[in-house]
């Protein structure tokens, strides 16, 4: 088959965020034969990693990152082109065009668009020749707005999320019925989309890991810390830290006087920084060139994320390198989490500060749930098993 990938950032292996998920597709579908051409948005921190995605790629076309809009501009586009903030974010006119050059030029098979903002550029696209068209639902804008709404209904977040979530619903799946072919990454998610709109075709095709570079490191000697990682322009990762800074960390920082924090991963805000002048026990390290090596000096991975939806690579990782997880039950979403077996589930803050405590003082403990993640992640999360799953459809969808 020949593929076109369309993907908001450049998918590069090094990078913190789904775009993993995309680079390994790309890459796994390329060393089986097939032609996969890339088009994407890229930013000038994410030049230099150009050269070791072009061997795998037939061709590749790239365009500046759309500025970020101001809340004026946003509206505009809303305005004259019914385009909601999010999408309106990664609205570009010559990507439109771009899109639609390829795959006339080209011949593509099928089209996927990579995040669902990039699913606009398959929907109404002027420039668009017919192609079979799929687009691959990171995160449901819908369920993550009512989930916001749901979590703190007075709060302004909340207020914000309210007076958007028409325009948004209505948007998002329009953009989604006009696909051949939706993805989802867990039977949750398609569950969701579908009690929104029942028509949809959607299959679950998971993320994936990589058990042989994700593993456990004993050669690496563990430190006395909690590890938290995340892509820090998403809200939902944001909201993740300050809560766990405000409702749990000092708990932990008074029971464990040597316990560090360490928060991984690109673009975060001002106000992690503020906490760690704060507190020196809190480290931000902003983008690093390989999140293992951070995960290999964990006691305790912790994901405390209360907002969003979609599938938590980052948990996959965590499980394959052999480190225990502590997880909200959302968070875990898509993964067979078994709370006490192979994971510790907690949505309060009480409950994470039990858990966390309990695998920190229990050494037995730590070490049983690491093996059985660990299984886990190997038997059904392996990236051939996923790449499989994801070839299957698309070759139903061509032939």
């Amino acid at each position: 088959m020949r593929i076109l990938f369309l993907s908001e950032v450049l998918p590069h292996a090094r990078v913190v965020s789904g775009a993993v998920n995309v680079n390994r597709r790309i890459c796994l579908l390329a060393a089986r034969g097939h032609e996969v051409g890339l088009a994407a948005f890229i930013r000038p921190s994410e030049v230099e990693f150009i050269p070791e995605l072009r061997p795998a790629l037939y061709e590749m076309e790239l365009l500046p990152a759309p500025p970020e809009r101001q809340w004026l501009r946003r509206a505009i586009v809303f305005g004259l082109r019914g385009v909601p903030g999010p999408f309106a974010e990664v609205r570009d006119r010559a990507m439109q065009q771009l899109v639609g050059r390829m795959i006339d030029r080209s011949h593509y098979d099928v089209v996927v668009a990579e995040f669902t903002g990039m699913g606009q550029y398959l929907h109404r696209n002027p420039y668009l020749p017919p192609v079979r068209r799929v687009i691959s639902v990171h995160t449901c804008l819908t369920t993550a707005l009512r989930r916001t709404i749901q979590l703190n209904p007075w709060s302004w977040a909340s207020l914000r999320a309210r007076l958007r979530l028409a325009a948004i619903e209505r948007y998002e799946f329009a953009v989604y019925r006009s696909a051949d072919q939706l993805l989802a990454l867990s039977g949750e998610e398609r569950v969701d989309l579908q009690r929104y709109a029942p028509d949809l075709r959607v299959s679950v095709v998971p993320y994936g890991v990589d058990t042989d570079h994700f593993r456990p490191r004993p050669d690496v000697p563990p430190e006395e810390c909690l590890v938290y990682t995340g892509y820090f322009r998403q809200f939902d990762n944001r909201d993740a830290v300050f809560w766990f800074l405000r409702e749990v960390w000092p708990r932990l920082r008074e029971r464990w006087p040597a316990l560090k924090f360490y928060i991984v991963g690109q673009a975060p805000p001002p106000e992690f920084y503020d906490a760690v002048r704060r507190d020196e026990r809190i480290v931000v390290t902003g983008g690093v060139p390989d999140v293992a090596d951070y995960l290999a000096r964990a006691r305790v991975y912790i994901c405390p994320m209360r907002m969003g939806s979609g599938f938590r690579g980052k948990i996959l990782q965590a499980m394959a390198a052999g480190v225990p997880v502590v997880a909200t039950t959302m968070a875990a979403a898509g993964i067979p989490a078994q709370s006490g077996a192979n994971m510790m589930l907690a949505d309060t803050p009480d409950t994470m500060v039990r858990a966390i405590n309990l695998l920190l003082e229990d050494a037995y403990l730590r070490q049983g749930i690491a093996d059985r993640a660990r299984d886990v992640t190997v038997e059904r999360f392996a990236w051939p098993h996923c790449v499989d799953l994801l070839e299957r459809v698309l070759t139903g969808l061509v032939t």
